[in-house]
């Protein structure tokens, strides 16, 4: 399957991306929690790896301090190690949720508290739910979709809309079905069965953020091609970033950030 994981998560322009002039501004190999807060869930640190394993908390977030401006890259491996289902029979019957993510553009976050939103800021989100219920009653969330939520305050946090997705796809919500999107692209046939390759190895994250020009590209682990999309550049100024889960025990490692 030459594309999976990640897929564009607005109305997007698939491009080749020129180099990436880079200097590091901070790498974490993850052998001490440093300056990296944990808040909701169960996090520690172990065999250079940030482990959060709670595999039933929905809100897990572990926070970091990092000045937002100009042109920063963020690169990490994340690895699945449990959870996204309620129970055996649930798992028997391919009843699944659990999602993963990165917010940012985080000012001053509510350290070691839960919340649901994080003040003003973005959380790019990665998302399995194949619930019938969910299917019912919000089927923008059904299936696997990479999304985008805009946080207003540390209680408001909801999908994105975008005009350019409503003249795209007949919906301003920035919630793609990826199985949809391969299918009308690029014409693979996708479901649950090519995820689990996933399972069971490091799947490689790159987040590239614009400050200046609200602009942020996802880059597709399998190729060297990034997804861009765009929100507004005032609240990508933030001081924190925060990875999150949801149902999901999973651990991060080799965390870098670098600017051009």
């Amino acid at each position: 399957m030459r594309k999976t994981i990640l897929i564009a998560i607005a109305a997007v322009i698939l491009i080749a991306t020129p180099a990436f002039t880079q200097t590091v501004v901070e790498r974490h190999n993850f052998s001490s929690m440093g300056q990296w807060v944990p808040g909701p869930g169960n996090w520690s640190v172990s065999g250079n790896r940030l482990h959060q394993n709670d595999p039933r908390e929905p809100l897990a977030r572990v926070d970091k301090r990092l000045a937002q401006h100009g042109t920063y890259q963020l690169d990490f491996n994340i690895r699945y190690a449990d959870g996204g289902y309620r129970s055996a029979r649930d798992l028997q019957n391919e009843h699944l949720h659990a999602g993963f993510g990165v917010q940012v553009g985080v000012s001053n976050p509510p350290l070691r508290g839960k919340s649901w939103g994080l003040g003003e800021s973005y959380l790019l989100w990665l998302n399995l739910d194949t619930r019938p219920e969910t299917r019912r009653e919000k089927p923008e969330h059904f299936g696997f979709r990479a999304q985008v939520y805009e946080s207003k305050s540390n209680t408001n946090m909801d999908l994105m809309r975008s005009r350019e997705l409503q003249a795209l796809l007949g919906s301003p919500l920035v919630s793609i079905d990826i199985a949809e999107a391969m299918y009308r692209e690029l014409g693979f046939l996708i479901d649950i069965a090519d995820v689990e390759p996933f399972l069971y190895r490091d799947v490689p994250i790159s987040i590239r953020v614009n400050t200046r020009t609200g602009e942020i590209g996802v880059k597709d682990p399998t190729a060297p091609l990034r997804f861009f999309f765009s929100v507004d550049p005032a609240v990508l100024r933030g001081n924190y970033i925060a990875l999150r889960t949801n149902g999901l025990a999973a651990n991060f490692s080799d965390f870098v950030v670098t600017s051009r």
